[in-house]
């Protein structure tokens, strides 16, 4: 199996972090084919060709191309994000003000760098990859992304299910979940074992396409095996954070570098403008049912750096202290 993963953001902490994504992200090396193809932004005082040895002593041969990405690199990339906000009268100008700040727009131009380069090197080696897994530079994957429930048998499949359905069932205070409630929290916790107990305590979220109805599901262990082949389907970890996709579905998500804000589904909410809503309504006008992972306890790792603290998420030598934990954003 052929398995491309872009690595995008600003270097940031990379250097706490890219033990974890070597671990986690890079852990099926001997297994599958692994390519990574980065775009990223150097926020410190080392020059883009010392920070590009770094990152090949640190990946090795799985690293096929670093972009960097700056203003001075891809000077159009302003106009571009201006012509974008120009065509969006009905968005409040402070909005649009905090979108010409924020790094929202910026993030999906440079996956879309990412994902070309991507195309390219399909192109000229006559091959598509399999699946595509976005991964940031500041984030601690803490579980092994090693699609590993592609191999589980109907059997394997059925006796999750069953676990899944213990856990959920604490979640609905003892009285039986729903088929679709214990579907979801199976979807959402594919990432690992150990997160399965973690079920009463954590945010699982299904976004059906508009093309999936919940009727139409085979929730048998043969269906939910078909499904995991071939369902339309993009796991995501904190709405956007980390998300692997079949590769022959990851079409619309690189246009949003591009096309930011231009994608409104039916549904979206009052946020649609911001990343996390592209990359929902992506989703959506991709025919892609969503299921996301986040917990309480991982979205503080999202807070500003004031409240961070380093103590509740590692012990003295460095290592993730919290087992059921898939990820979390190490501020500095």
């Amino acid at each position: 199996m052929r398995r491309a993963i872009l690595l995008t953001g600003a270097l940031r902490t990379i250097k706490k972090t890219i033990r974890f994504f070597k671990r986690n992200v890079l852990c099926s090396v001997e297994k599958h084919e692994i390519a990574v193809f980065a775009c990223v932004q150097n926020d410190t005082q080392e020059p883009d060709t010392v920070w590009t040895e770094w990152l090949k002593a640190e990946i090795g041969a799985c690293l096929l191309d670093v972009t960097w990405f700056s203003q001075e690199a891809f000077p159009h990339w302003a106009a571009q994000r201006d012509l974008c906000l120009a065509h969006l009268p009905h968005l409040d100008e402070g909005w649009k003000g905090y979108l010409r700040k924020s790094g929202s727009m910026i993030e999906y131009f440079q996956l879309q760098l990412a994902y070309m380069k991507m195309c390219s090197t399909e192109a000229k080696g006559g091959f598509r990859y399999d699946y595509v897994v976005r991964a940031r530079t500041d984030s601690i994957y803490a579980k092994p992304v090693d699609f590993h429930w592609l191999d589980w048998t109907e059997a394997e499949i059925a006796e999750r299910w069953r676990r899944v359905e213990e856990e959920t069932r604490q979640d609905t205070l003892g009285a039986k979940p729903s088929d679709m409630d214990v579907f979801r929290n199976f979807m959402c916790t594919l990432w690992s074992d150990t997160v399965i107990p973690n079920i009463p305590f954590i945010m699982t979220e299904y976004v059906p396409s508009p093309v999936e109805s919940d009727k139409d599901m085979d929730l048998t262990p043969a269906g939910i095996r078909r499904y995991l082949h071939e369902g339309r389907y993009i796991l995501t970890i904190r709405k956007n954070n980390l998300y692997l996709v079949r590769r022959d579905l990851f079409h619309f998500l690189p246009t949003l570098g591009s096309m930011y804000g231009f994608l409104r589904s039916p549904g979206a909410d009052a946020w649609w403008f911001n990343a996390e809503g592209q990359f929902r309504d992506a989703c959506y006008y991709s025919c892609v049912s969503v299921f996301e992972y986040s917990s309480a306890f991982e979205e503080r790792s999202l807070a500003y750096p004031s409240q961070w603290v380093e103590a509740d998420f590692f012990d003295g030598a460095g290592e993730v202290i919290h087992p059921r934990m898939v990820y979390c954003v190490v501020r500095r």
